[in-house]
């Protein structure tokens, strides 16, 4: 399970790059965006391989800066907290996207290792009868390990593709962590959910 949930976020994240910038070729689907900015992102970390493997707290700095600037964090934030979003203010909102972000830096750093981009492969783009909606649908498929089903819901937003939520073997990302989250927050707080991602981003990379 732990090797599908760092899958899911290795896929996940590279989602949250938008099609560029006017001077580079923008994709002309959905599909096409994940395909250019997997892509991407492998290729830079495969530049700075080197400095990673000498420094490996570098690589979450690197996934950082990559992927940040284009991740609408607060809607995901919102979502996962679900109906808890309204009740915290907006020192404890911005507090549970810092931890939270960094808790998927951390897991997208690890599970990079694990996925190639030969590994990803893409099925016909489901229609979902709208124009700024799509569903991209691709399988992880790695030698000696079952094949891995990720559909990821899309939607235009000021002409950049974005995911909204990810969907692996029938379980989708919003919902599986809005469950571990309100089970944590009841238990403790949302001090204390916060608390607890905060000493998870803190132990040393290995």
């Amino acid at each position: 399970m732990k090797h599908r949930l760092a899958v899911l976020f290795a896929i996940i994240l590279y989602l949250f790059v938008p099609s560029g910038a006017v001077s580079e070729s923008v994709p002309s689907d959905a599909e096409a965006v994940v395909r250019q900015h997997t892509n991407r992102v492998y290729r830079v970390l495969l530049e700075q391989c080197e400095a990673i493997q000498e420094q490996p707290a570098r690589l979450y700095t690197l996934v950082d800066g990559l992927l940040l600037p284009h991740a609408d964090l607060q809607k995901m934030s919102q979502w996962v907290l679900g109906r808890y979003w309204r009740d915290v203010d907006a020192v404890e909102r911005r507090e549970f996207e810092q931890q939270f972000w960094q808790l998927l830096v951390r897991t997208y750093a690890t599970a990079i290792q694990m996925v190639t981009p030969e590994n990803i492969h893409y099925l016909p783009t489901r229609d979902t009868g709208r124009a700024d909606r799509a569903l991209v649908r691709t399988e992880i498929r790695q030698p000696g390990e079952a094949v891995i089903a990720i559909d990821y819901p899309m939607y235009r937003k000021q002409e950049r593709w974005l995911v909204y939520d990810v969907v692996i073997d029938g379980v989708s990302l919003i919902t599986n962590y809005r469950s571990q989250f309100t089970a944590a927050i009841r238990r403790q707080g949302i001090d204390g959910l916060i608390a607890s991602l905060a000493d998870k981003n803190r132990q040393t990379p290995q």
